[in-house]
């Protein structure tokens, strides 16, 4: 008989879908903001032409986004499937790669969504600690305790979600090197990488890799959900097959409109991030500095988002809850990333409201401290 497959709750979703209508002190969303159309048509001078039929479509993605990443990933078009973003993205790698009594290793802390999506298709979770005290590195030797001969796929994020924190390419192609030598691959999802505040490479075209990235959290692109998978071919035909039973065909006119700006104008997303990345951090590395009795963290390379430890004896779900109920502040718990005891900031809106958001948050540590 047919067994259905159950979705399993993101509780980090429902935290941040229940919450953020009445949050003054949004500190929880992980996205740069938006461009306007305006911004849009000054970056591209590009508008779509009367005659562009809204009923286009392109079921292995439209040739101009492909070429555009052709350009950003020194790849060929076969090593492109286009998705509907990178969770999409992400899901079709899992669905390609993994199969019910395989093991796939995951960094913790973590994005949940990256644990909860291999599990639900049957796959058995081996946690991959990346710890505080070392500067939530990855361990080659840590590495190798952890794999398995059942061990199919090694699941990453870069800059790592939730702490900011970059890996660097030797250490990939390390990871690559152990994963190669048992038969695995290695997804690395770069979503956040440009927004690292030194320029870095891909992790793409180190053997055995597959990437995975989309134009919502960097480059304020959000509303048009595109997102891509770029991988060894052989990888890519199981992907771009697997596509076909999801969405089928991402939207033409957000690929097309995406190409566009990235063709044209990458480098001035990039600064317009950085522009707003870079002076939020270092009013928060002021805070901070001045709060170690509150706080103790791991300095972010670049992105908006950090991971805090907090001295307070409470846990993050409460903590937070707490600090939303006094101040109206929205933060995520460290739960939800599996690793309590943290919190995880977002300091990607303007710098009036994140110097607000910091004064609020002061108060509501104090006044929980208080009740202790």
């Amino acid at each position: 008989m047919f067994s259905s497959m159950q979705a399993p709750q993101i509780d980090l979703f429902e935290w941040l879908l229940r919450n953020a209508p009445y949050a003054t002190y949004n500190l929880a969303f992980s996205n740069i903001h938006g461009l306007t159309i305006q911004d849009y048509k000054i970056l591209t001078e590009y508008q779509f032409p009367d005659s562009f039929e809204l009923g286009s479509n392109a079921q292995y993605g439209a040739d101009e986004l492909k070429q555009t990443l052709c350009s950003m990933y020194s790849c060929a078009p076969s090593n492109i499937v286009t998705t509907t973003g990178a969770t999409e993205a992400n899901f079709i790698v899992f669905s390609s790669l993994l199969s019910k009594g395989d093991d796939f290793i995951i960094e913790q802390p973590g994005y949940q969504p990256m644990w909860l999506t291999p599990e639900m298709l049957g796959a058995r979770r081996i946690n991959l600690p990346r710890t505080f005290e070392n500067r939530f590195k990855v361990d080659s030797q840590t590495l190798m305790d952890c794999i398995t001969k059942k061990t199919k796929l090694i699941v990453l994020t870069n800059l790592h979600n939730p702490s900011g924190v970059l890996m660097d390419k030797d250490t990939i192609t390390s990871i690559a090197q152990i994963a190669s030598e048992h038969g695995a691959y290695v997804l690395v999802d770069e979503i956040f990488l440009d927004g690292s505040f030194t320029l870095q490479p891909s992790s793409f075209g180190i053997p055995n890799v597959i990437v995975t990235g989309s134009a919502t959290k960097i480059y304020g692109l959000g509303g048009l959900h595109s997102g891509w998978i770029i991988a060894p071919q052989e990888v890519a035909m199981q992907c771009q097959r697997l596509k076909a039973h999801s969405t089928g065909a991402s939207s033409y006119t957000s690929e097309i409109m995406t190409a566009r700006i990235l063709g044209a104008a990458r480098r001035e997303l990039i600064k317009r991030f950085q522009d707003r990345a870079k002076p939020n951090l270092e009013c928060l590395k002021s805070w901070m500095s001045h709060h170690t009795e509150l706080f103790e963290w791991v300095e972010p390379d670049g992105g908006i988002v950090c991971f805090p430890r907090y001295t307070m004896k409470i846990s993050s779900v409460a903590l937070c809850a707490s600090l939303f109920e006094s101040q109206k502040i929205l933060m995520n718990p460290g739960l939800y990333f599996n690793q309590d005891g943290f919190i995880r900031i977002s300091y990607g809106c303007h710098l009036s409201l994140l110097q607000d958001a910091l004064d609020a948050l002061e108060k509501g540590m104090q006044r929980l401290q208080a009740c202790l």
